[in-house]
Order: structure tokens, then C-alpha cells, then sequence
């Protein structure tokens, strides 16, 4: 016969004994919990330290290496032209002529229309979709959309090469020529392939990442903020354009710096589409050529020497650019937040 138990006793907490003591899986009631997490590799472990230290060391060695190998390709071309390789407006490789000014401005420019075209397009799509369709509908149209960052830029190339250059040529383009006031921007003869049509296949590329990352920082806003704003009485719109949008401006703002870096590096799609001519373009239905169209078009073709040496000068001209755009884009971000702390009084990372 067994003494009885004492309810009281089944009550009773020991202070002594640490949480999950007593009620670990495999280990005797009241003793230590097992020590399954000893055999996991854990984010302070030495083994996680190892492989996270020499990732990072084994990028940064990449990164050192492809600038060494660029400064050291393009040193006969910046010792030919000097710094006023960078500024130059000739470029001319059967007249030995090497300078990166007017495929420089061709990058800007297709880089600054393409995102005239896509920021209120994607911005747009990313609002509908996270505020205004329903879900049945975001869904799919999201899964789309970031379906074409999928695509080969060659595939979006040869697209808009056989598809958009003849509809551009026909009806587009003397379309836009004909517009009051903007088309002093749109004049000279329509041959398909321009500015304009590479800058259209830019914002088509670069959609998916504006609408992408758009999404995911109007998501992130709280929803406690939006019901504040309801609750002061404010529309459905006035909650997206005086809650939503500023909450997620930092984001939208990094969705803006990824989509910029991508068009300023996008080359072959590019190359297809833009006519190939370096020059200054002096309308949007002009043929012009960018930095990275340059590099394709050229470097098979370079003499050796002083050729090769100009192209691969291009493309350390193209990573400066898109170095300086990130580390804006960054610094833009990084400013908007420390302002937002010190508004709400807090303290800026």
C-alpha cells in the first residue's frame, strides 16, 4: 500500500529549478533538461564564425580583385586621354578617338527616362495591389509581375526589337511628335530603335524590383497606423497618401537606388534596341548608345592595346557610376531614418 500524495506537494514550484528543467523531452522528471541544443550549430559557435568571416572575407577578395584587374586593364587608356576620358564627347575607335562623355550622357539619359516611366507605374501597381485589389487578385498579378524579372534580358531584347521597334516606328513615335509642348522633345525621323525604345525596355526590366520591393514596404507599415488614421476620420486615400506612403518611403527609396543600378548596368537588351550611335542624342527618337551597349559591341572588335584597354575603361567608368548610385541610395535611406528617430525621440542607429 502506497503512502498517499499530498496535493499541495504537486503545487509546489522549486525556485531553484530552471525553466524547462523537469519537463524536457527524454529527461527524468526534476532533473536537467537534455542538451539537444549542444549538438546544433548555433549562430556563436566557432564553426558558424569560421564560415561567416571567410564568405565575407572570400567576397571582399573578389571585389579587391575585379577592381585591381579593371584599374590595371584600363591604365594604357586613362594614360592616352587623361581624366578628360571621362568627360570627352568622342568616341571613335577607326579615328582612334577613345573618351566615354557621350556614351556617359546616353547612360543617364536612358537610366532617367526608363525611371520617368517606371517609379509612378510600379508605385502605382504596388499601392493597387496591397491596398486596393483583393487578395484573389494580388495574388496572381503579383506572382506575374515578378515572374519577368525571370526573363533574359536577350529574350526582352529581341522582343522589343521584332515587336515594339515596328510599332514605334509606325505609330508611336509620330505620335508623341505630335504632342503640344513636349514635342520638341520627340522630333527627327522615326526609326524605331532610340532612346526612347531603350529606355522603355529599362522601365519593363526594372518594373518587377520597383513593384517587388514596393510591396514589401507598404506591407510592412502597421497596421495600428492605419487604423489611427481611420480613425481621425481619414478616406481610404488619404490613409495610403498621408500614412502608408511616408511610412514606407524608406523602402520605395531603396526599390528606386536597386531599379537605377539596374538600368545603368543592363547592356545587352541595350544594345539591341538603341540604334548604336555615340553621339549626343539630340531628341528621344534619336539612336544613341550607352556604356554598357559600348562594351558589348566593341570589345570583340577592339584592337589590341590602346582599344581593348579604352572598352575595359568603360567598364570601370559603369561600376563608378553604379558605386556612386548605391552609396546615395544608402545614404538617402540612412538620413530619412535618422531624422524619423530624432523626430519620435528616439536615437539613430
Amino acid at each position: 500500500m502506497t503512502d498517499p500524495v499530498d496535493p499541495s506537494a504537486l503545487l509546489t514550484t522549486d525556485p531553484s529549478r530552471r525553466p524547462g528543467e523537469g519537463s524536457g523531452r527524454g529527461g527524468p522528471p526534476g532533473g536537467p533538461a537534455p542538451s539537444w541544443r549542444k549538438d546544433r550549430i548555433l549562430p556563436s559557435s566557432p564553426f558558424y564564425a569560421i564560415v561567416r568571416w571567410g564568405g565575407a572575407g572570400l567576397f571582399a577578395a573578389l571585389l579587391i580583385g575585379l577592381v585591381i584587374s579593371i584599374v590595371s586593364g584600363s591604365s594604357q587608356a586613362f594614360s592616352h586621354s587623361g581624366m578628360g576620358f571621362l568627360w570627352s564627347g568622342t568616341w571613335n575607335p577607326a579615328g582612334g578617338d577613345y573618351a566615354a562623355g557621350t556614351l556617359l550622357v546616353g547612360t543617364v539619359l536612358t537610366t532617367f527616362v526608363a525611371m520617368v516611366i517606371v517609379v509612378p507605374v510600379g508605385l502605382g501597381v504596388s499601392v493597387s495591389l496591397t491596398e486596393l485589389a483583393p487578395k484573389w487578385l494580388a495574388g496572381p498579378l503579383g506572382t506575374v509581375i515578378e515572374f519577368l524579372a525571370a526573363v533574359p534580358s536577350i529574350v526582352v531584347g529581341l522582343w522589343a526589337l521584332l515587336v515594339l521597334s515596328p510599332v514605334f516606328a509606325a505609330h508611336v513615335e509620330p505620335f508623341l511628335e505630335g504632342l503640344p509642348l513636349l514635342g520638341h522633345l520627340f522630333h527627327g525621323p522615326a526609326y524605331g530603335p532610340s532612346i526612347l525604345l531603350a529606355s522603355v525596355v529599362l522601365a519593363i526590366m526594372t518594373l518587377p524590383t520597383v513593384v517587388t520591393l514596393s510591396r514589401s514596404a507598404l506591407g510592412g507599415v502597421p497596421l495600428a497606423d492605419r487604423e489611427a488614421a481611420m480613425a481621425l476620420g481619414a478616406t481610404h486615400w488619404e490613409v495610403i497618401r498621408r500614412t502608408v506612403l511616408p511610412g514606407a518611403r524608406a523602402g520605395i527609396a531603396a526599390a528606386i537606388t536597386l531599379a537605377v543600378g539596374r538600368a545603368l548596368g543592363e547592356s545587352i537588351a541595350v544594345a539591341m534596341v538603341i540604334g548604336n550611335r555615340p553621339a549626343v542624342p539630340h531628341s528621344l527618337l534619336a539612336p544613341g548608345a550607352t556604356l554598357g551597349s559600348a562594351i558589348v559591341n566593341q570589345f570583340a572588335e577592339s584592337t589590341p592595346g590602346l582599344g581593348t584597354s579604352s572598352v575595359i575603361a568603360l567598364a570601370g567608368v559603369l561600376l563608378l557610376l553604379t558605386i556612386l548610385v548605391n552609396v546615395f541610395g544608402q545614404v538617402l535611406v540612412r538620413g530619412r531614418d535618422a531624422r524619423r528617430a530624432v523626430r519620435v525621440g528616439g536615437v539613430p542607429a
